[in-house]
Parts: C-alpha cells; structure tokens; sequence
C-alpha cells in the first residue's frame, strides 16, 4: 500500500532518531531466522529502543504527516474532534485554524484534516509493526517482551480510534466495512498489492488480540515504564475496556475497568484538586497514560495549549476562545466543582478564583479579565509550569484519566443492572466532585437506557475537552445538536444520529496509492444541515 510507505516510512524513520533506516535493512528488511534477529538486537539494543521511542513519538510529531501550523500530532487531532462536538464552542474561527471540523467541511477525501487523522495512526502502526518484525513473537527476553507489548498496545489503541471515525459503531453492524488492517506479517505484501478495508469485527478482533497478547507480555515483567508516555498493564486493561464498551459488552467491559482500576497506582482528583486549574503534567496521581511534551516539541503556539488554554498566550487570548455549550453549562449543578471549570457568565466566578498563579501583579481571575475572556470560556488548563501568559506551550496531553476507569464501569454496569448502575455514579460523585456533603448528588434515572445518558453527561463534563465526546456521541449514536446554545448560528448544526457527515471519508491519496482501495470503497459523501 504505497501510502503507508510514502506518507509513514519517512516519518517514521525520522522519528526513531535516524534508527528506521539503519534497522529497515538486510536482514531486518526480510524474514529474519532466530540467529540473525538475536545477533542483531544484541549488536543494535540501543537503536531498537529508539525505535520504539519513535512509537510514541508519532503521536506529538509536528508536521509529520501535513506540511502545516494544524499538524501536531495526536494533539491536533484531539483538538479537531473537540471542534466537531456539540459541548465545546470555539468563540472565533477568525485566524482559520480547525474553522472546517467546526463546520464539518473537514471529511472530504482531499481534506489535510482527514488525512492527519489517517497518517498519524498508520505512522504509529507502521512504526509498531517495525518493532514487532525486530523482535518477533517469541521474546523472553523482559526487556524484549516489555518493548512488543508497547507497539501492540500503540497499534491497538491507533486502531480503536480509526475504527470510531471511519464507521459507526461494532452495535450497529459489526460486518460493516472500516479500515485496513496492517501488521508486522502483512505489510510487505500490502505495501506492493495493497489492501482493502477490513469489517469492524475484523479490526476489533484485532484490538482484542493486540491487548491481550500484550497484557500476556507486561503481566509479571519486571522491566517498569520510564513515564506515562509509555504503556503499564493497567493501561492495557484500561485500552481493553473501551474496546469491550464500543462492542456492547458490558460485563467484561466492566470488569477491565475494575482491573486498570486494581492494577493502576492512580486515585482520582478530589474535589479540592480539582478546584484549580490543571491537567498539565503527566505527574499528576490520576494520570494512567499521556503524551509528555518536552520544550523542543512544542512549535511555538500550534501546541494543545495554544489552542485551548485560556492562560496561554496562544489563540485564545488572540480570540479563539474554547467554551463550553451554554446549554450544556447550565445543566451542572452548583455543587458540583466542575461548574468552576468555565467561567460563569453571571457571576464571573471560576476555579481561577483558587489559582495562586499571578501575573504583572493581577491574579488569575484579574488576569482573565484583563485580557478578556469571554463568559463560558475554559480554565480547566493550566498553562506550562502554571506561568500565566505563558509563551511554551510544552504541557502534557492525558491520554487515559483513572477518573474514565470509573465512568467506564458505571456505564458498562447499568446497562446490565440500572440500580447498580446508578449506584456507582452517585458514589463516584459524591466522594470525587461534589462539593455539599448535606445535599449529596442523586442520579434520577431508572432504566438502565437513562442510567447510560446521565453517564455520558457525566463524561461530557469529566473529559471535557480531551477528545472523547465526538467518539461518545458516535458510539451512542447521539448526533450534533447545537441549537439553542451559544453556537454562531452559521455552525448551529442540528445533525442526526449516523448521518454520514459524521464520518470522515477515506483520503485520496490513500485510494491512489493503495490497490486494494478503489473510489466505490469510499465512505458516502455528507454535509452538515442547519
């Protein structure tokens, strides 16, 4: 499939520190025999770590796929998911920035969105089967085992998010088609003949096998991760129970959400953490996973942080403002500490009010003002090292929050027992959200079905935005309804649930380079209706 090559090879390489190219070689570039494969990871131990590096390194890579300002990886693409969700609002789209995810003119085959989306996971998947094809499925070597389990577990989560935006969800029609599937045993014969589009059940077969296969592979080793960038075994039951909810199966998605619990060194925020502004830094207790941006990887202000911190100097200050839907604003009680993450449009009171970072004298809340920031808008972000006004935009991304874990399991329990169900919710926001002991938070709903729609409320504000609403609203078939909200009314969609808008079509350049992809295999075209 000549695109995985023209578009992923180079990047890739370039990303293992030069590594790609002195490993992508003979013998390497062929099977290897169990002799040469152990003569050459002894003799290239240090180049096979980089290469595994470059794994990750794809996920906050600049203009690694498209030559522009938008590509910085993984975080551009959590950004263009934000801006295609009904809670969050973008204030301005006046510098053009994302300005076709907010109006859903980004999934044309020609997009450069569409295409970032597409090559940033299949670099990753390029990059993972590289290690795996190095290595080889029968390491027993700690180190060894501990590095394949890395690239399963970066293939399986890039295929989890291609297969949620390139068709809908494994409920609706699990033999539908979605996106090829590559790995360590196919690539040279798909990179000559090409490859077509696997069904859904065939990526998630996948996904399922990666993540056990690697949860085979950390379960007992000894060999511990540097940091958060990189996978531990309760991230892979955590990436397990996602897989398991998409799928509807609820009782083993539970139960992995139980496990990354048990498993994880991570505890929630409580409520007097989460009264500051944060999600910054790796480091934080409730991390489980995240991308950690050193200074020389964030480019200027086309980082995370310059687009959605408030306390940045980055496009919001320059007005492209992110806020959250008023509709959606007004539905968080008062007690809950989150309503603190935006500022309230009537009282102009947020968390910034418990922020001790100052700057030139003002506080944080004087800060807000000063540069005026709009009703609604988000202070959940600190900036990097919590310096207002801050020009590096070097803050880490979460990935997976021990905070979802419980989400997960509360969701994937009501729909087999609603009281239960209801039960872990109230629990959940009580001990971690919920701000008056006397008047604790109640869950209303009765049937499992209404259970499942206070949960994804209760998402919406938790993990808002780190990307997983637009992912949410697909899975649940929820649609885009932006009306009567605080939408400029050009981008005040009201869009149905599987409309096809909703997917991204399959890039052009992908159909021209890969054989085994014509223009009849193209996902339908859609435009967005106000």
């Amino acid at each position: 499939m000549r695109i995985i090559r023209n578009i992923i090879l180079p990047a890739a390489c370039a990303l293992a520190l030069a590594s790609c190219n002195n490993l992508d070689t003979e013998p390497i570039g062929s099977t290897l025999t169990s002799d040469q494969r152990e003569e050459v990871i002894k003799e290239q131990a240090a180049k096979l770590q980089a290469t595994v590096s470059g794994v990750y390194g794809n996920f906050y890579a600049y203009q690694n796929v498209y030559d522009d300002f938008f590509d910085f990886g993984l975080p551009s693409i959590i950004t263009m998911l934000n801006q295609r969700s009904e809670g969050l609002v973008s204030a301005s789209y006046d510098y053009g920035w994302f300005a076709e995810c907010g109006q859903f003119s980004d999934n044309t085959p020609t997009t450069p969105y569409a295409r970032i989306i597409w090559g940033t996971f299949y670099n990753t998947i390029y990059s993972a089967n590289q290690v795996m094809d190095i290595v080889g499925k029968n390491a027993d070597d700690p180190t060894l085992r501990f590095y394949m389990a890395q690239a399963l577990g970066a293939r399986a989560y890039s295929y989890w998010m291609l297969a949620q935006l390139w068709q809908f969800s494994y409920a609706d029609n699990p033999e539908a088609p979605c996106v090829p599937v590559i790995t360590e045993e196919n690539a040279e014969t798909a990179a000559v003949d090409g490859i077509g589009r696997a069904t859904v059940r065939e990526v998630y077969d996948r996904i399922l096998d990666d993540i056990d296969t690697a949860i085979g592979y950390l379960d007992g080793n000894p060999v511990e991760r540097e940091d958060k960038r990189y996978i531990d075994i309760a991230v892979l039951y955590g990436l397990r129970a996602r897989a398991n909810l998409c799928m509807g199966k609820y009782d083993e998605a539970y139960e992995d959400a139980n496990e990354a619990v048990a498993r994880t060194e991570a505890t929630p925020l409580s409520a007097a953490e989460a009264s500051v502004p944060g999600f910054n830094n790796a480091g934080a207790h409730n991390w489980m996973w995240g991308i950690i941006i050193e200074e020389p990887d964030a480019n200027g202000l086309y980082t995370y942080s310059g687009f959605m911190g408030s306390f940045s100097y980055g496009y919001a200050y320059a007005g492209q403002w992110q806020l959250i839907n008023s509709r959606l604003f007004g539905r968080v009680p008062s007690e809950d500490v989150r309503k603190g993450w935006w500022i309230n449009p009537e009282t102009r009171n947020s968390i910034a009010d418990n922020y001790s970072a100052t700057y030139e004298g003002m506080s944080a809340s004087e800060y807000l003002d000063a540069v005026e920031a709009p009703e609604y808008a988000v202070v959940k972000f600190a900036p990097y090292n919590d310096v207002l006004m801050q020009t590096t935009g070097a803050v880490d991304i979460p990935l997976m929050r021990v905070e979802e874990m419980y989400l997960i399991a509360a969701e994937a329990r009501a729909m087999a027992n609603a009281s239960d169900g209801k039960s872990l919710i109230e629990g959940y926001v009580n001990k971690y959200r919920w701000t008056d002991s006397a008047t604790p938070y109640a869950c209303n709903a009765t049937s499992s079905e209404q259970v499942r729609d206070e949960i994804f409320f209760q998402r919406q504000i938790e993990l808002w935005g780190e990307g997983f609403e637009y992912i949410d609203r697909l899975r649940l078939n929820k649609g885009i309804d932006r009306r009567n909200a605080n939408f400029n009314p050009d981008w005040a969609f009201n869009i149905p649930p599987k409309a096809a808008v909703l997917l991204y079509q399959i890039p052009q350049a992908e159909i021209e380079g890969n054989p085994g992809i014509t223009q009849a295999d193209q996902n339908p075209a859609g435009n967005a209706q106000l």
